[in-house]
Parts: structure tokens; sequence; C-alpha cells
């Protein structure tokens, strides 16, 4: 089903529009349009909002690889930490040893813990 007519909606009925309404008028042949800016105050416009375009998208990257170093170091720095507690849990002789190590870590008391850097 094709239309080769304009339609329009009115009081919830879609009517044609009348035939000298419908008519598209064209550029006669090998006429160009093409918008450009008229005024020199014009292309400042344009060219400022075009660098805040370019602006907007360096800032993007930027954001992103940032946040992507951040969680790298976070990451890092967080298993070396528990690499570290895990060896310092390994050196406990026994079980009652191991339990104190335990308590030590949980309340935060760092001073029998000697730094054994990670593996």
């Amino acid at each position: 089903m094709s239309f080769t007519t304009a339609l329009y909606e009115g009081h919830s009925v879609i009517h044609y529009v009348p035939r000298a309404s419908a008519a598209v008028k064209t550029p006669a042949a090998g006429a160009q349009r093409v918008a450009q800016p008229a005024t020199a105050l014009e292309k400042a416009e344009l060219a400022t909002a075009e660098l805040k375009g370019w602006t907007f998208v360096i800032e993007a990257v930027w954001n992103a690889l940032r946040s992507v170093a951040l969680w790298w170091i976070e990451k890092t720095s967080r298993d070396a930490h528990y690499r570290r507690i895990e060896s310092y849990l390994a050196q406990s002789t026994d079980h009652a040893d191991l339990e104190r190590r335990l308590r030590d870590l949980e309340r935060g008391n760092r001073s029998n813990w000697i730094d054994y850097g990670s593996r």
C-alpha cells in the first residue's frame, strides 16, 4: 500500500490534504541548497560548538581510561595486601597461634605483624 498524497489527522480522523497544498516544490535542476553560516558570528558559534563536542569526547575517553587505571591499581594493591595477610597467617605454628594471628588482624593490632612481603 502506498500513498501519493499527504495526510493529516484532524478530529481523530485521517484526511487527505487538498491537492493544491500537497504539491512539493523542487529546486531547479542544477541548483544546490547547502546551509552555510551567513555571518562571521554564526561561523564562530559553529566552531565553538564543534570544539565543545570534541572536548566532550576527549573528556569521556580520558575518564574511561582513568577509571580503568584506578581499578587496576586498586585491584593490584588489594591482591598484594591479601597475599601479605595469607603469608603472615601461613607462618603460624599451630592452631592456637593461627587464632591469635587472626585475632590480631581483626583488632588491627599490627605490633606482632612483621612485614612478610608478597610471595
